[in-house]
C-alpha cells in the first residue's frame, strides 16, 4: 500500500484535475479522514487557511495544517480517547476549529459542535446529552461561563482552551500545553494515528449535530463518515472547485451547511479558506479576501440588496435611470440563460455596456472575482435572487437539513430556476408525500418533501421515539417541509409544515412568502407573521432604521430615539403604505390586518434568531406576547391602525 504524508495511506478515491490548477484533487472518499489526508497529500505547499491576528493576516499551507492536525490527534489519543468517544467544540470559526474537527475524525472520534452563541445552560445540556469526554472552548471567558455548571457534567474529563489564555485549573489545559503532550506521545507512538485512520469506516459516527432548538430542547442528529463523505464528494462532482478557489468562512462551522460546503468541500478540493473577522466587518473582509465562493443565508443577501437600493435612491435622476436600464437588461439575459437559450449579439452588447456602467461596481463590493454565492438555511426571496443574477452575481440556492448532511438539492450555473432550490443531487431520491387529495380524487401537487439516500442521518442520538416520527416504513425521511417537483425535476419549497398558520376559520397561511415580501420593502428590515388560531393575520415589524432615519431627516421628524420614531404617526403611515403594497399581492385571508413596530433589531444575542439567522418563532411570540394580544381585541390599538382589506 502506498503511503501519503505522515505515513497516512493513500485513499482509493478517484482524482480529477482542477480546471485551473496543475495538481489533482480528490473527488471521492469513503470517509472524512481519507478526504482530508488525500487533500493534504495533493496540495501540500498550497495555501490552506488565512485568518486575522492583530494587525496581520497570517496563513498556512496544507502541509502545515496537516502537521497541526496530526499533533492534535496524538494529543487526543494520549489523553486516552478511544474510537467513538465524543469531543465537543464550543467556539467561533477559526483555524483551530478545523484542526480539532479533522483531528477528531482522523482518530475515529466524534465531533459535537456547539454554537458559540448558545447560553452556558444550552451548551451544558448538549455536553451532558452527548456524554462528551473532552471539550474545546473558545477562551477563558467561555470557560468561566461554564464553570458554575461543570459539577453536573460527569462525563467531562478535560477542557482545552483554544485561545492563548494562561490557565491553571484542575482538568483544564491551554491549547499549547495540550499539543505539547501530543508531540511527546507521537514520538513514542509514530504509527498509532496511521492505524487509526485506516480503521475509520464509512458507518462510523463522525458527528452529533444538535438542531438549533427553535422549539423545545435540541435533538442530536447522528451523522456518519459515509453521510458527510457521500455529500461532499457528490457536491464536488457537480461544481468546478479547485486549489485556486478561495472560500470566505462566515457562517458558523457548527452549522452543517457551512461545515459541509465551506469546510469538507473546501479542504477536500484543496481550496484556501479565509476566516472572516465578524459579521460587522464582513463587507471589508470580502473586499480584502476577494473570495471566489461563499456560503451564506438569505439575511446577508437581503441586507446587501437593501444597501444597494438605498444608495441608488440617493443618486441623481440620470444615475437612477441608468441603474434601472441595466437591471432590465440583466433580467433579459437571465431569462434566456434560465431557458438554456443563446444570448443574441445585440443583447450581449447591451449586457457589456451594463457591466461597464453598473454591474462591475456591485461585483467589486463582494471582492471582484466571486464565481458564486451559495444560499441555504432558509428561503431566499425570488426577487432578491433575480436581482443578483441580473447584476452578474450568481447565487446558487440549495436545500437540505441537518438530518441530510445537509445537501439534497441545488441549482447549478448551467441548470437553475430562480425561486426553486434546484434538482435533487445524484444518488439521493426525492418524493413528495401527496397525502392530500382534491375533490376530483387526484393527488394534490404539493405535499411533504421526503428523501432517501446515503446522506440521510442514522437517527437522533438516544431518541428512538423522535427517530420513528421522521422515518416511515420504507425508510423515507420526512422533512416537515412542504413543496412540489416541477416536470423538469426542480424542487419548489412552499413552506415549513410546522410553521404553517391555521386561522380560526380553517384557512392556512404560509408565513415565509409574506415575510419575504415585507422585507423587500424599502423601510422594513425584519417581519414575523402571526395568526395561529386567530381570525386574521397580523405582523411584528422591525424597521430598517437607517432608511427610517433618513426619511425622518427629510421630513423634519425630530424624534430623539427609535422608540419615539416607532410611535410617530408619520412613520406608522410609511410602514402601513408598504404593508398595503404587499397586501395587494395576497389573497384576502392572507392579508395583514394590523401590525406592530418593534424598535430593536432581532439578533442571535438578543435571542430572537438562531445562529443561522432564522426566526425563533416561539421565543418571539413569548417575548412580544402582550403586544400581539393588543393586535386582536375589538378596540383599536395605539400607534397601530387597522389596515383596509382589499
Amino acid at each position: 500500500m502506498r503511503r501519503g504524508y505522515f505515513g497516512v495511506p493513500r485513499g482509493r478515491g478517484v482524482f480529477k484535475w482542477a480546471a485551473r490548477g496543475l495538481l489533482p484533487m480528490p473527488i471521492q472518499a469513503e470517509n472524512l479522514a481519507e478526504l482530508f489526508w488525500n487533500s493534504v497529500r495533493a496540495n501540500g505547499e498550497r495555501p490552506a487557511q488565512e485568518w486575522h491576528e492583530g494587525l496581520e493576516w497570517p496563513s498556512r499551507t496544507y502541509l502545515e495544517l496537516g502537521r497541526a492536525v496530526r499533533d492534535l490527534a496524538h494529543s487526543l489519543l494520549a489523553a486516552g480517547m478511544k474510537k467513538g468517544d465524543r469531543v465537543a467544540l464550543w467556539s467561533k470559526n477559526s483555524p483551530r476549529w478545523a484542526e480539532v474537527d479533522f483531528a477528531n475524525l482522523s482518530a475515529g472520534l466524534v465531533t459535537v459542535p456547539i454554537y458559540d452563541t448558545l447560553t452556558p445552560e444550552k451548551a451544558a445540556y448538549i455536553l451532558k446529552d452527548s456524554e462528551a469526554r473532552v471539550l474545546f472552548v473558545q477562551d477563558a471567558n467561555a470557560l468561566a461561563r461554564l464553570k458554575p455548571l461543570r459539577s453536573g457534567l460527569r462525563s467531562l474529563e478535560l477542557i482545552v482552551v483554544l485561545g492563548d489564555d494562561v490557565v491553571s485549573e484542575k482538568g483544564v489545559l491551554s491549547y499549547h500545553a495540550f499539543l505539547a503532550q501530543g508531540r511527546e506521545w507521537g514520538r513514542k507512538h509514530p504509527d498509532r494515528l496511521d492505524r487509526a485512520v485506516t480503521e475509520v469506516d464509512p458507518d462510523d459516527l463522525a458527528s452529533i449535530v444538535y438542531t438549533s432548538g427553535t422549539t423545545g430542547e435540541p435533538k442530536g442528529v447522528i451523522l456518519t463518515h459515509g453521510n458527510f463523505a457521500s455529500n461532499a464528494t457528490t457536491a464536488l462532482s457537480l461544481v468546478d472547485i479547485g486549489p485556486y478557489d478561495v472560500f470566505l468562512s462566515f457562517l458558523p462551522l457548527s452549522h452543517v451547511f457551512e461545515r459541509l460546503a465551506g469546510h469538507f468541500c473546501a479542504y477536500g478540493a484543496g481550496a484556501k479558506v479565509v476566516f472572516a473577522r465578524s459579521i460587522d466587518t464582513l463587507s471589508e473582509d470580502m473586499v480584502r479576501a476577494r473570495p471566489t465562493l461563499m456560503m451564506s443565508v438569505p439575511r446577508l443577501y437581503e441586507k446587501m440588496h437593501a444597501k444597494v437600493l438605498d444608495k441608488v435612491a440617493g443618486d441623481s435622476f440620470v444615475k437612477r435611470a441608468v441603474f434601472r436600464w441595466a437591471m432590465r437588461t440583466g433580467v433579459e439575459g437571465v431569462k434566456l440563460r434560465q431557458a438554456g437559450k443563446p444570448i443574441p449579439p445585440r443583447l450581449q452588447k447591451r449586457l457589456a455596456r451594463a457591466q461597464k456602467l453598473v454591474f462591475h461596481k456591485l461585483q467589486e463590493r463582494v471582492g471582484g472575482r466571486l464565481r458564486f454565492f451559495v444560499s441555504g438555511g432558509a428561503a431566499l426571496s425570488p426577487a432578491i435572487e433575480s436581482f443578483f443574477w441580473a447584476a452578474g452575481i450568481t447565487i446558487l440556492q440549495g436545500y437540505g437539513l441537518t438530518e441530510t448532511s445537509p445537501l439534497t438539492n441545488v441549482n447549478l450555473p448551467t441548470a437553475f430556476r430562480i425561486g426553486s432550490v434546484g434538482k435533487t443531487i445524484p444518488h439521493v431520491e426525492c418524493r413528495i408525500d401527496t397525502s392530500q387529495w382534491d375533490s376530483q380524487g387526484k393527488p394534490h401537487p404539493e405535499g411533504e418533501i421526503c428523501f432517501r439516500g446515503p446522506n440521510v442521518m442514522r437517527g437522533y442520538w438516544r431518541n428512538e421515539a423522535a427517530t420513528r416520527e421522521v422515518f416511515d416504513a420504507d425508510g423515507w425521511f420526512h422533512t416537515g417541509d412542504v413543496g412540489f417537483l416541477d416536470p423538469e425535476g426542480f424542487l419548489w419549497i412552499t413552506d415549513r409544515k410546522k410553521e404553517i398558520i391555521v386561522l380560526s376559520n380553517g384557512k392556512k397561511v404560509a408565513p415565509q412568502p409574506i415575510e419575504n415580501a415585507l422585507q423587500l420593502q424599502s423601510h422594513i428590515a425584519q417581519a414575523m407573521v402571526v395568526g395561529e388560531g386567530r381570525n386574521y393575520v397580523t405582523t411584528l415589524i422591525v424597521p430598517d432604521w437607517a432608511a427610517i432615519e433618513r426619511f425622518a431627516l427629510r421630513n423634519g421628524i425630530a424624534a430623539k430615539d427609535r422608540e419615539a420614531l416607532s410611535r410617530d404617526q408619520r412613520i406608522v403611515s410609511l410602514i402601513e403604505s408598504e404593508v398595503e403594497a404587499v397586501n395587494a399581492t395576497l389573497s384576502r385571508y392572507e392579508q395583514v390586518k394590523k401590525f406592530w413596530i418593534v424598535p430593536a433589531e432581532w439578533t442571535t444575542d438578543s435571542g430572537e434568531l438562531t445562529p443561522t439567522l432564522k426566526l425563533k418563532r416561539r421565543q418571539i411570540q413569548d417575548k412580544f406576547g402582550p403586544l400581539i394580544d393588543k393586535l386582536y381585541p375589538d378596540g383599536e390599538v395605539a400607534t397601530v391602525r387597522p389596515l383596509q382589506t382589499k
